[in-house]
C-alpha cells in the first residue's frame, strides 16, 4: 500500500492540521502522522537550524518507513518540497497547500510584525498561548522561537531553477481567498508545466480545513492520476 506522510504546518500538529484526511485516506493508503521537531508528541527539541533539522528527519523517516508521498501544510508545505528537492528517489509526489515558493516583498512588514506579535504570545493573547502549551508541552516556546525566526527570517525559498528542474510530481493546491496563494500557484506552474495546480474557492491559508471535501476529492484525483 502505498503511504501518505502528513506534514503539519507553523504550532501545529499532525492530528489537528490533518483532521479531515487522516482517516479519510486510510481506505487506500497508509497515512503517517508525523509530529515535527518540537510540536506535539514529537520528543525532538526544536534547533536554531530549524529547516535542516525537519529536513533531514523527515529524511530519516522516509529511509526508514519506506518511500511515499509528501502532503505538506505551509511549514509543511516548505518541508515537502525541500525534501523532494534534495531526495526525489523517496518521494513518490507532493502535495503542497498553503504554499508559496518565496515571500513577495511587499509581506516582508507584515511577517516581521506577525513575529513579535507571537514573540509576545502571553500577553498579547494568553489563550493561545494556553492552546500551544496544550498542544506541545514546555517546549513550545522554544519550537515558536526557532520555527517562526527562520520563517520570517530565512524563509526557505524556492528558485524559478529548482521548480524547473523538481523531478517528483508535484500538486499545488492552495486556497482561492488570498490573492498572493493564488499568484504563488500561478508561479509554480508558470515556471513548470508539469506541475498540477488546483485553487479551493471559498478557502484561505489552511483550504485543507477549510473546505476539506472539495480539497480531499482534489487530492484522490491527483493520487489517482499518479497511481
Amino acid at each position: 500500500m502505498e503511504k501518505i506522510y502528513l506534514l503539519h504546518g507553523f504550532m501545529g500538529t499532525a492530528e489537528t492540521h490533518f483532521i479531515h484526511q487522516k482517516d479519510h485516506f486510510t481506505d487506500g493508503y497508509e497515512v503517517e502522522l508525523i509530529d515535527l521537531p518540537g510540536h506535539g508528541g514529537s520528543t525532538l527539541e526544536a534547533e536554531q537550524d530549524y529547516i535542516e533539522q525537519t529536513i533531514d528527519y523527515i529524511i530519516n523517516e522516509l529511509k526508514s518507513k519506506g518511500r511515499g508521498y509528501l502532503l505538506g501544510l505551509s511549514l509543511g508545505a516548505s518541508l515537502a518540497i525541500h525534501t523532494a528537492l534534495r531526495e526525489p528517489d523517496l518521494v513518490k509526489g507532493i502535495i503542497l497547500t498553503g504554499y508559496s515558493p518565496f515571500i513577495p516583498e511587499e509581506f516582508k512588514d507584515m511577517m516581521e510584525s506577525q513575529y513579535h506579535h507571537f514573540m509576545n504570545i502571553e500577553k498579547n493573547d494568553q489563550d493561545i498561548a494556553q492552546q500551544f502549551k496544550e498542544l506541545h508541552g514546555e517546549k513550545w516556546k522554544a519550537t515558536m522561537k526557532n520555527v517562526l525566526y527562520k520563517m520570517t527570517y530565512h524563509y526557505p525559498s524556492v528558485s524559478e531553477d529548482e521548480i524547473k528542474g523538481i523531478i517528483p510530481s508535484v500538486l499545488v493546491l492552495n486556497g482561492s481567498n488570498e490573492l498572493y496563494e493564488v499568484e504563488s500557484a500561478l508561479h509554480m506552474k508558470r515556471h513548470n508545466p508539469d506541475i498540477s495546480i488546483g485553487l479551493i474557492p471559498g478557502a484561505g491559508h489552511t483550504a485543507n480545513i477549510d473546505q476539506h471535501e472539495i480539497y480531499n476529492r482534489m487530492v484522490e484525483s491527483f493520487l489517482q492520476r499518479m497511481n
